[in-house]
């Protein structure tokens, strides 16, 4: 996919442009930002440009249809490589493949190019392995790492790159790239789009109606609290925790963006920049049920139900001593009304 392909990294785009067309290339980059923004798809639109057999430099982008750009595209190409962890980790073999491929002659590319897609992977073998090739590459030879972040590697080897770093994605490159590439309706992709906070959510993809009905289902626990609510809540915990269920991990994320809203309308912050602008009536009603300091510890607790369960203690009791709580708040504050 050629740079046009690519939504949202205006500014890593002119920055690739501007060092290629001025010979700063560095022998080696770090693509870095968030999952999903574009930074694998930009290391091979970077790779069929430098090696495009109809377009130049002088252009903006590679034409995307010649030899060179298609078999870049399809990961045939003998001067292009891509390597990404195999399990875990990228192993030692990983490496010594790479190392192996870098001292082959190129066969007719401008420059040969090397994508590590999930750096962060590399473990301190290997990471000591390949800090050897950043040392001292081949003659044109580009060599591509990505990760989410800079930290995430060692410092020796950030230290032997140029950082790029991706910025998050707005709502409106999200929205344009899934109905592009996906079968979601307008209404599905708004469901999605709180989630998403700054990048492609690829992997709620096929949780989109469970993610709808968790919602719905949620929001009318919160906006008719009681006996009966709290009995259908804990009812349909049960079925929501189970083994391979991810029902109850989708409310509590639902609950978190809920709650920042809530405390967004209490503060009398810009409505424009709500996560779920579509639900400001529901933001209202909860900036009045809730004060100010309930709504921060609801928030805690949301966290502290979060860490508890991911050092294994029962999500079941867990979500239901939450409700309860939350149950009795809302009963409160329509005593009080």
């Amino acid at each position: 996919m050629p740079f046009s392909g690519i939504s949202g990294q205006d500014h890593a785009l002119a920055t690739l442009r501007q060092a290629a067309r001025h010979g700063r290339l560095p022998h080696a980059w770090l693509f870095t930002g968030a999952p999903h923004i574009g930074k694998a798809r930009t290391a091979e639109a970077l790779a069929q440009w430098l090696n495009c057999e109809v377009h130049t430099l002088e252009d903006e982008d590679a034409c995307g249809g010649c030899p060179s750009c298609l078999q870049i595209a399809e990961r045939t190409h003998p001067d292009f490589l891509v390597l990404k962890p195999d399990g875990k980790n990228i192993r030692m073999e990983q490496v010594h493949q790479a190392q192996r491929w870098l001292q082959l002659h190129a066969d007719r590319a401008r420059w040969r190019t090397l994508i590590l897609d999930g750096a962060e992977s590399l473990n301190r073998e290997s990471s000591n392995a390949f800090l050897k090739t950043l040392e001292e590459p081949p003659e044109g030879t580009l060599i591509l790492l990505i990760a989410p972040a800079a930290e995430r590697l060692l410092e020796t080897i950030v230290s032997r790159c140029q950082t790029l770093r991706f910025a998050p994605l707005d709502e409106a490159a999200i929205r344009a790239i899934l109905s592009e590439t996906t079968e979601c309706s307008n209404a599905q992709i708004s469901a999605l789009l709180p989630q998403a906070m700054g990048s492609v959510p690829v992997d709620l993809l096929n949780q989109v109606e469970a993610i709808e009905q968790v919602q719905s289902t949620t929001l009318r626990w919160l906006s008719q609290p009681g006996s009966a609510t709290l009995e259908s809540v804990l009812t349909t915990l049960s079925g929501w925790c189970g083994a391979r269920n991810e029902e109850w991990r989708l409310m509590l994320d639902f609950l978190e963006r809920w709650f920042r809203d809530v405390a967004w309308v209490q503060h009398d912050l810009p409505r424009e920049q709500l996560l779920h602008p579509e639900l400001h009536g529901s933001t209202e009603e909860g900036a009045r049920a809730f004060s100010t300091v309930q709504v921060h510890q609801m928030l805690d607790r949301l966290a502290r139900v979060r860490q508890a369960i991911s050092l294994n203690a029962n999500k079941t009791l867990a979500l239901e001593g939450l409700w309860i709580e939350l149950n009795q708040c809302l009963l409160k504050s329509s005593a009080r009304s």
